[in-house]
C-alpha cells in the first residue's frame, strides 16, 4: 500500500511551519497565525489528553473563551481543565505555564 504523500517542504523543519486558526465571534471572524510551540512530551505525559490540548492552545496565545469556542466546550470546562493542568505541572498561572515551556 502506498504511503500518503507528505506535502510539507522537505527543507522546512516542523517547528518552522506557521499554523492558521480561524475563530468566529458572532459575525466577526478572526484569523490567528502562530508558530507551533508544542508541549514537551515529558510534560504532556503528566496530563490527560483534554488538558494537554487546552495547554497547547494556551501556549498558542488563545483565551479560555476562544479555546472553548474552538473545542465546542463551555468556558468553565476549559477553566477547570486548565486548573487541573496547573496543579499537575506545579504552576499557578498562565505566565508560569508559558515560562515552564519557554524559559527566558
Amino acid at each position: 500500500m502506498a504511503k500518503p504523500k507528505d506535502n510539507k517542504p522537505k527543507s522546512a523543519p516542523d517547528d518552522a511551519r506557521v499554523r492558521a486558526s480561524r475563530l468566529q465571534f458572532g459575525r466577526e471572524e478572526l484569523f490567528v497565525l502562530s508558530l507551533p510551540v508544542g508541549l514537551p512530551t515529558e510534560l504532556s505525559n503528566l496530563l490527560s489528553p483534554s488538558e494537554a490540548q487546552v495547554v497547547e492552545q494556551v501556549l498558542e496565545g488563545l483565551s479560555n473563551t476562544a479555546i472553548a469556542d474552538a473545542r465546542n466546550r463551555h468556558p468553565r470546562t476549559v477553566a477547570n481543565q486548565l486548573a487541573s493542568a496547573y496543579r499537575k505541572l506545579g504552576v499557578g498561572s498562565r505566565s508560569e505555564l508559558i515560562g515552564l515551556v519557554r524559559p527566558v
